[in-house]
This record gives C-alpha cells, structure tokens and sequence, in this order.
C-alpha cells in the first residue's frame, strides 16, 4: 500500500510541485492544506488515516508549521516532514519534540525529499 501523505505548504506552486513529485513516485496524497486549520479539517476528514505530513514552517494566516505538526502528532500520530527555508536551530530544537521524519532544507532536491518518506516506509 503506497504511503499516503498530506502536503502543508502556503505557498501554492510549491505544494503543486511536491504533488506531482510524489504521485510520480508512487505516493498518495491526500490534499493539501495552506494553514493549520486545514490541515487539522484534512486530517479530521482522513479519519487520521494519514502517513506523514511535509510541513513548512511559516505557514499561511500566521500559522506555525511546528505547532501544526504538533496537533497533528498528538491527536492522531502523524508525523511530519519538514521542508521549509526556515529551518534554524531553534525551529529544529522546538520541532524535536515531535518526533519528526526529518528535516529537508529548502530549495530541496527530489531525491532528499523522496529519501526521507522512503526510509519512512521501508
């Protein structure tokens, strides 16, 4: 069964760019959300039946990716995969607690990104 991932990206060409890499390789997304209240409606409406999370880390209407990927563990265990330019040393410390796959800088290269869920899902 193909990994089934929710994309957490503001920014929209970003998120379409992730989608197509991850359909091309295999994987299922399950949609896409821009803040975290969508991705709360998203994963509420998945009945938590989702795998990992690629979350930013500024995200729209001033929401936090980290705080988001927090809701998202907590609630239903969905980890999360950070891919964000904002990844300095004091989000990956606050983003520790949560368990995360990992952490892809960006501008980010496919093979990075599809390496860290694959590892996931081995």
């Amino acid at each position: 069964m193909p990994l089934r991932v929710m994309i957490v990206e503001d920014e929209m060409l970003l998120a379409l760019d992730l989608e197509d890499m991850l359909l091309d390789a295999g994987f299922m997304v399950v949609g896409q959300a821009t803040d975290m209240d969508q991705a709360i409606a998203l994963a509420e409406k998945a009945g938590g039946q989702i795998d990992v999370a690629i979350m930013d880390v500024n995200l729209a209407r001033g929401s936090n990716g980290v705080e988001t990927a927090g809701a998202l563990r907590t609630r239903w265990n969905i980890p999360s995969l950070f891919v964000s330019g904002n990844l300095d040393e004091v989000a990956r410390a606050r983003a520790q607690q949560w368990n995360p796959v990992g952490f892809v800088g960006k501008p980010y290269s496919e093979r990075e990104v599809l390496s860290s869920l694959n590892a996931l899902a081995a």
